[in-house]
């Protein structure tokens, strides 16, 4: 379950917790989990509601003893906004509308982020007994199963900023980690195709142009399987590919056709809190989003009808939009850290302006977030 934002850290009925997020890339530790069972359900295609209802219901079925549980869905298109989050101010309401779009306030916290009805969405539900607590320690252990589930189709990704899934610069997938009942959830999709047109329309979006340059950047720096590969697997090969890793790990897949009668039973009786239009709040990331670890597209307007529009990465501008400078100064910042564009500016206009656009671009970029 992906999308621009995948740090979602937080639950309705559990504890906040976000893994600690880095630029560079992570180390994947060589160890598994404890050998043992662990059941794998897929539950096929979902409405969007029944998805976050499904992995919620689950992981408060869970006994204290019971075995881990990897669940496998995929869903409608649609948007899911953290449990912290205000949906108005991050999404336009009647774009939403307009174009047919779900929009859910989900258990799990974190950003916003686009679910696509193309993409595999996993939840892994660890209960109390496997010892795993922090969502840094499961995903040491489970990142390199991940890892060896896309390297079976020849997709060598790495993981960055304890979170992402990245080959070479682009992100392929991410995850978010929550606590439910007496589980520790894990959840996070694989992006194998799919199309950012619905999120780019439905964001609260500051000009037109805004979006046109949100969806550029969103297809150069969020891959997907198919741009990948000539032909994407079948579900069911996707399905062994996994068994074959968690085997692999030291894990005894053990594969179920449905849940059980009392997991059916709270999926069904699980509450997801309506979406609140009117609920006060910020901005995740002020005056724009994330793209992806370390990656922000802002933009920020003024009262004399001036703008700039700034694309942050890895610690540099990729790339400045500003109605105070021409299109050649605007490259000439591309590439510059922090520090450089300042005097960068501070060299290209007279003091005055300098000054005020020095201080409207620290206002204006984002490097991490809160």
């Amino acid at each position: 379950m992906n999308g621009i934002s995948t740090s979602r850290p937080s639950i309705v009925r559990g504890n906040v917790t976000n893994p600690t997020e880095t630029t560079a890339a992570s180390p994947v530790h060589r160890f598994s989990f404890s050998k043992g069972a662990l059941r794998l359900l897929d539950l096929g295609h979902l409405s969007a509601v029944d998805l976050h209802r499904a992995y919620l219901g689950l992981a408060e079925a869970q006994g204290e003893s019971d075995p881990p549980l990897l669940i496998l869905a995929s869903a409608e298109d649609h948007l899911s906004v953290g449990a912290a989050q205000g949906v108005g101010a991050e999404l336009d309401r009647e774009a939403c509308v307009a174009a047919g779009i779900p929009v859910v306030q989900r258990p799990l916290g974190g950003g916003t982020v686009w679910v696509d009805r193309r993409h595999l969405n996993y939840f892994l539900v660890l209960p109390r007994q496997t010892g795993i607590r922090r969502p840094a320690e499961a995903m040491a252990r489970f990142a390199p199963i991940l890892c060896a589930w896309h390297r079976s189709f020849g997709l060598d990704v790495r993981l960055v900023g304890d979170q992402d899934f990245w080959l070479d610069r682009q992100k392929l997938g991410g995850t978010g980690a929550a606590s439910i009942g007496c589980s520790l959830v894990l959840g996070g999709s694989l992006l194998l195709d799919g199309d950012w047109g619905g999120f780019v329309r439905c964001i609260a979006a500051p000009s037109a142009d805004y979006r046109v340059a949100l969806r550029r950047i969103l297809e150069e720096s969020l891959g997907s399987w198919a741009r990948h590969l000539p032909r994407l697997p079948a579900r069911e090969a996707l399905g062994a590919a996994l068994r074959e890793a968690l085997a692999a790990a030291g894990w005894d897949p053990q594969v179920e056709d449905a849940p059980r009668a009392r997991e059916v039973q709270a999926m069904a009786q699980a509450e997801l809190e309506a979406a609140d239009w009117q609920q006060p709040g910020r901005r995740r990331v002020a005056h724009g989003i994330k793209i992806k670890n370390g990656s922000f597209l802002t933009e920020r307007h003024w009262p004399d009808g001036s703008f700039l529009r700034v694309w942050t990465e890895a610690g540099r501008y990729r790339r400045v939009w500003c109605s105070a400078w021409s299109q050649d100064g605007a490259r000439a910042m591309a590439g510059l850290e922090r520090q450089a564009a300042l005097q960068f500016l501070e060299h290209s206009l007279d003091r005055e302006d300098a000054r005020l656009w020095q201080a409207r671009l620290e206002a204006t970029a984002v490097w991490a977030e809160d």
